[in-house]
C-alpha cells in the first residue's frame, strides 16, 4: 500500500469516526483500529491542514497622533502647595520652584 493509498484510507477513517459522534477510543475499539495510529494521523492531517492554510491579513492605516500627555500639564504637590508644570517646562526653574516649596 503506497503512502497516499494510506492517506485516502485514513482520510475516510477520519471521516467516518468524526460522523459517528463516537470517542476516538471507542470508535476505534468497536473498527479494530490502533488508537495511536488514529491519532497519529489526526496530527498529520492538523498538521498539513496548518501549512496549507492561508493568512487572511487585514489593512490596517496607521496616522500619526500626539498622545494625551503631551499636551496636558503635570500638577506637583508638595506639602500644602500644587504647582502646574506645563510641558517643556525648563527644568532648572521647576527644580527651583520645588526647593523653595519645600
Amino acid at each position: 500500500m503506497t503512502l497516499s493509498d494510506k492517506q485516502i484510507e485514513w482520510e475516510a477513517r477520519m471521516k467516518e469516526w468524526k460522523e459517528s459522534g463516537l470517542s476516538a477510543a471507542q470508535w476505534c475499539r468497536e473498527h479494530d483500529v490502533n488508537l495511536h495510529q488514529m491519532y497519529y494521523w489526526k496530527r498529520r492531517f492538523q498538521q498539513e491542514s496548518m501549512d496549507t492554510k492561508e493568512t487572511n491579513w487585514l489593512p490596517v492605516q496607521v496616522t500619526e497622533s500626539s498622545p494625551t500627555i503631551k499636551s496636558s500639564p503635570i500638577f506637583i504637590h508638595v506639602h500644602d502647595y500644587a504647582v502646574e508644570v506645563p510641558i517643556g517646562a525648563d527644568p532648572t526653574q521647576v527644580a527651583e520652584i520645588l526647593r523653595v516649596i519645600s
